[in-house]
This record gives C-alpha cells, sequence and structure tokens, in this order.
C-alpha cells in the first residue's frame, strides 16, 4: 500500500539526520564552556572526594572517636552494648541526622535555589570538618559528652552534603548548557564526580594511616578532617565563582519548544519541555523525532 505524501513526509520529518555533533574533545576545546566547567564539574568533583571518602571512612572515624576496635576483615561489626560500642549503633545515628537534608532540599530547591543550596552546604561541611579537627583534642578530653558532640558533629557533615552539593551536583550541569551540549558536558561533569569518589575512597585510610603512623592517632583524624574542611572550601570557591542562580530562568531552547514542540535543535533532535525554571526543567526533554512519529502514526490509522 502507497503512502500519502503527508505521511510520506512527516516520516521523512521524523527520521531526518540532525545537525553535526560535538564530540566531547571539540566541545572540551571551546574556552566559553570552561567557566561553567569549573562550577559543576569542578564542584562534583570536590564534592564526591569528601563524600564517598566519608562514607567508606566512616567506620574508621567512628572507632577513633570512640575507641573501639573494628571488626576483623569479614566480620560483622558489633550490635550490642551502648552506644559507645555499638559501632553499628554510631552508623544509625550518623545515617538519621543525614537522611533529612534530602528533603529539606527538595522543599528548599527552587525557593533558595540551586546554587545557594550548593554554597551553603559546602560551607556548612568546612565549618563541621573544621570543628572536628581543631576541637577533637578538646572534645577527646571531656569524656562521653565530647565524644557525642563529635558524633553528632560528624553526622552533621552528612546532613549537610545532602542539603547541599549531593542534591544539586545532579541538577546544575543540565540547566546551565544550551541543548547542543547539555549532554556531554553533563555526562562529563559526572565523570569528574566519579574520579573525585575514586580519589576519595582509595586515598582516605592510606593518609590517616600515614599520619597517625608518624606523628600519633590523633593527628590521623584530626588532619583527615582539617583536608575535608579544605577540600570543602575549594568547593565553596568554585562554586561562588562559577555557578550561576537560574531561578526563574527559562533553559535554553525552552521557549521556541512552547511555540513547535516538534521543532528539533541541535541537540540531536532533543528540544526542551516547556517548563520555565524550577527543578523539572532540568530534566524535562522532548525528542522532536519522537512527536513527528506519533504524528505518523495517528495519520496512518
Amino acid at each position: 500500500e502507497r503512502m500519502s505524501a503527508p505521511i510520506a513526509a512527516l516520516r521523512a520529518e521524523a527520521g531526518r539526520p540532525a545537525g553535526p555533533s560535538s564530540t566531547l574533545l571539540s566541545t572540551l576545546r571551546q574556552r566559553k564552556y570552561w567557566s561553567k566547567l569549573l562550577g559543576t564539574a569542578g564542584g562534583w568533583f570536590l564534592f564526591d572526594i569528601t563524600f564517598y571518602g566519608n562514607s567508606l571512612f566512616q567506620p574508621t572515624v567512628l572507632s577513633s572517636v570512640f575507641h573501639v576496635d573494628q571488626a576483623a576483615a569479614g566480620d560483622a561489626p558489633p550490635l550490642q552494648g551502648d552506644l559507645a560500642h555499638n559501632l553499628c549503633a554510631q552508623m544509625a545515628v550518623v545515617a538519621a541526622i543525614g537522611l533529612p537534608g534530602y528533603y529539606v532540599s527538595v522543599w528548599l530547591m527552587d525557593r533558595v535555589g540551586r546554587r545557594r543550596i550548593q554554597l551553603q552546604g559546602f560551607a556548612c561541611m568546612a565549618a563541621a570538618f573544621a570543628a572536628l579537627g581543631l576541637a577533637y583534642d578538646s572534645l577527646e578530653s571531656a569524656g562521653a559528652g565530647g565524644r557525642v558532640a563529635m558524633l553528632l558533629l560528624y553526622g552533621l557533615t552528612f546532613f549537610f552534603s545532602n542539603f547541599g552539593p549531593n542534591s544539586t551536583t545532579f541538577i546544575l550541569p543540565s540547566e546551565t548548557f544550551p541543548p547542543e551540549v547539555r549532554t556531554t558536558l553533563n555526562g562529563f561533569s559526572a565523570a569528574m564526580g566519579k574520579l573525585g569518589a575514586t580519589l576519595g575512597s582509595s586515598a582516605f585510610k592510606p593518609m590517616k594511616d600515614g599520619i597517625s603512623a608518624a606523628w600519633g592517632p590523633a593527628a590521623g583524624l584530626r588532619w583527615t578532617m582539617l583536608a575535608c574542611a579544605a577540600v570543602s572550601l575549594a568547593g565553596f570557591a568554585l562554586t561562588y565563582g562559577f555557578v550561576e542562580d537560574r531561578r526563574g530562568i527559562a533553559m535554553e531552547g525552552a521557549a521556541t519548544a512552547r511555540e513547535d514542540p516538534a521543532r528539533e535543535d541541535n541537540n540531536g533532535g532533543a528540544s526542551a519541555a516547556p517548563i520555565e525554571g524550577g527543578l523539572g526543567a532540568a530534566f524535562l526533554t522532548v525528542p522532536a523525532n519522537a512527536t513527528a512519529e506519533a504524528r505518523v502514526r495517528r495519520e496512518a490509522a
């Protein structure tokens, strides 16, 4: 059966090749994106150093704070005893402090904005890590109360990670870059985050053990926490200098999509959904060829 001319035209529209695409290297050579990448990829890299490093380093920190022996390799940590001797209970307290940060981020994401949430997250993380490092000896000598204070401070580092860059680093690249490079530079920013996670998870314990062997156990934990504070301050600086506040600003391509949802752009035929600003704007895009293909099916039916 022969297709009618309109259906053939729609099929051609749905399947027509997009314009020339950019490779990662050719995109990275464009200096106009460098400052934005410092904010998105640089911030994600620095945050994941501290977050993943501390996620794996957590039993070591808690064991140092409460002087609890860690379980031998392959053994489960102790499940009995009071808070000072129960590593699982200590980790549960840290998780309970950190978890609400996600919900606070979702609640305030559009009111406060991604940039401000990331700024205050890095700043508060730096303050908590610095307090742990600088006040370690004083809190240690204060007995049980000082150890509980250290536990709460350590939990706050995870709270402000979640109410901060752990919620915003995923969003910022998607709303920062124009459609023709959005996917490429979003992926590059995420890859830099994974590089930071690899660095943090592989370097923290050797660094702590090396410093402890040279200057004593207390020095190892103290300087590791201070290193985390320095990394968090660097993340604050990159966010302050290179991340835009895009609240209320439509993503590039959204206005065109509102006029013609089937219009192709330079990103392989994906046009942004008609959403102005907001959390959803960072994720919702509508492939133009999918829209045309749906029209073909309706015509054929």
